[in-house]
């Protein structure tokens, strides 16, 4: 039997989680088709990162085997998460160059962000604040009590549907990209950006 056949449906707090996929975050299609499956694509990307690299050369950093590289970056240019780079000089016709086919955010650049995204981050924090006490209100108009919850048990969720409906509001005005189409189907708009202890990219 499919899940919801006949059913009640259920919408998740990420739409990954989901056999049947949701409504909430553009980047969940990644994970949702399984495009990142394995931990040796993930190491893939996080080499690339630092800079395009051949197959050859990706075989040798991750110690792994030229087919088993050359089929995972394969599936992952297939799957549009890597793309041949352009511009590195050759030292064959044949050679390629591959680097993750979506904005890494590198140290500095991060760190350029950090003053206007602290501050918007503030800002929301102080409106989801001055919310509280109407959103609690709401919450006692509801059966949530009668069936054993409480307000604190539905915090995460109202955060995350204001979160996401400010989103889809920001995407209808034109602010916020739509999620993208890609060549298998699968819908989404992905980044990585390094991560804050200097560590691999994530």
């Amino acid at each position: 039997m499919g899940v919801g056949d006949g059913r009640k449906r259920l919408e998740f707090a990420c739409e990954c989680v989901s056999a049947r996929g949701g409504y909430s975050d553009p980047w969940a299609g990644v994970a949702l088709k399984r495009l990142l499956p394995a931990g040796t694509k993930e190491e893939i990307l996080c080499s690339l990162a630092e800079e395009p690299k051949t197959i050859a050369q990706l075989a040798r950093q991750l110690s792994l085997s030229g087919p088993s590289v050359f089929t995972h970056v394969s599936e992952m240019v297939a799957s549009e998460l890597l793309r041949e780079a352009e511009g590195r000089q050759k030292r064959y016709a044949a050679e390629r160059y591959y680097e993750p086919n979506f904005p890494v955010v590198c140290h500095a650049d991060r760190a350029e962000f950090d003053e206007p995204c602290e501050e918007l981050a503030g800002e929301l924090a102080a409106l989801f604040a001055r919310h509280l006490a109407r959103l609690r209100e709401a919450f006692d108009e509801t059966t949530l009590a009668a069936r054993g919850w409480g307000f604190d048990d539905l915090a995460h969720y109202l955060y995350a549907r204001a979160h996401r409906d400010a989103r889809a509001l920001l995407e209808a005005r034109g602010a916020l990209p739509p999620r993208a189409a890609h060549l298998n189907g699968v819908e989404w708009v992905f980044w990585a950006e390094e991560s804050a202890d200097g560590e691999e990219p994530t």
